[in-house]
């Protein structure tokens, strides 16, 4: 049972996160379209057709290969600190646009026309602060990441029409697939990720017990050099061998993509009707869809694609809504 306790407490932090970015996003999405009119938030849309779209998907791809390339080079710190650095103040700059520019009522005329120059002002500062924050406490690692794919969500939600945006998912899921289980260099990513401390996923970090016997050779051999027969342990140490059992640990990661891609049409899908119903359903399609994911990852222990789960929630959540209507 106290296996299972942590596994859920696992999915459960994970699912929560992932809300939190959805509904924040989507509030900031309220700040924005606030007096907007529905010809203006059309007109805002950069990507509408499926060469815009496929830009972008070829752009996401460049950019993660040339990624994994540096990361096999290049074995230093700073450029991947400045990689970081740029885009956590791209992503929470406009966050904090938005928010300084609803203070003064005029968050609309800032991020689609012209507007006051001491909103962005205070949006550039306090987006400096946090990236100074992260570097010198690594453990907000988790926030950062939450509030740079709320931006980006955001900032995409509004370049892209709903079926463009659907489009763009569904390439983004095919490629997630590739890269997860073809050519695997997302694991590569996330694993280099992972050990530099960058902003561009969020995981959960627990200890679970798992059976001796399902350890690789390699992993046994490990764990026996690194517990000696006669080295002194502790008492849940000892009884957890007696049981045949090995602490390890067991972490669960999601990528700032992850979380702001549903974002992306949920924001992207208030162009449809000019209201929310049709957002909260794609949330709640998502959220179906990524506790299924962590479920699977669970149940076989192994890196999963979280994209294409997530779309087919969406899609189921999407096939009821119009079905009930």
């Amino acid at each position: 049972m106290g296996l299972r306790v942590i596994e859920y407490r696992q999915l459960f932090q994970i699912v929560v996160m992932f809300l939190l970015v959805q509904f924040f996003g989507l509030l900031l999405a309220t700040m924005l379209f606030s007096g907007v009119s529905y010809s203006t938030l059309k007109g805002s849309t950069i990507a509408s057709s499926g060469s815009g779209v496929i830009y972008y998907i070829l752009y996401i791809v460049a950019f993660a290969v040339i990624l994994s390339m540096v990361f096999k080079i290049y074995k230093g710190d700073k450029l991947f600190v400045v990689l970081e650095g740029l885009v956590i103040f791209i992503s929470s700059y406009m966050v904090f646009l938005i928010l300084f520019g609803s203070l003064s009522g005029s968050a609309a005329l800032l991020v689609f026309g012209n507007g006051p120059l001491l909103p962005f002002a205070f949006a550039a500062l306090s987006a400096l602060a946090l990236v100074a924050a992260k570097n010198l406490r690594p453990g907000l690692r988790n926030f950062t990441a939450l509030l740079s794919s709320a931006g980006v969500g955001v900032i995409l939600g509004i370049s892209f029409s709903f079926a463009a945006a659907m489009l763009f998912m569904f390439l983004l899921a095919i490629y997630d697939f590739i890269a997860v289980f073809i050519t695997k260099h997302m694991l590569t990513l996330a694993d280099a990720v992972t050990k530099k401390n960058l902003s561009f996923m969020i995981d959960v970090n627990e200890i679970e017990a798992i059976p001796y016997s399902a350890l690789s050779k390699a992993d046994r051999l490990e764990y026996r050099n690194a517990n000696p027969p006669n080295s002194a342990s502790s008492p849940l140490a000892e009884r957890l061998k007696s049981e045949g059992l090995v602490p390890v640990a067991a972490r669960v990661a999601l990528g700032t993509g992850d979380l702001g891609t549903p974002l992306m049409l949920a924001v992207s899908a208030y162009s449809v009707h000019h209201n929310f119903v049709l957002s909260f359903v794609i949330v709640a399609g998502a959220s179906f869809g990524l506790a299924l994911t962590m479920l699977i990852l669970r149940k076989y222990k192994r890196a999963l694609p979280a994209i294409p789960p997530i779309l087919f929630g969406i899609l189921v959540a999407l096939a009821i809504y119009y079905l009930v209507l």
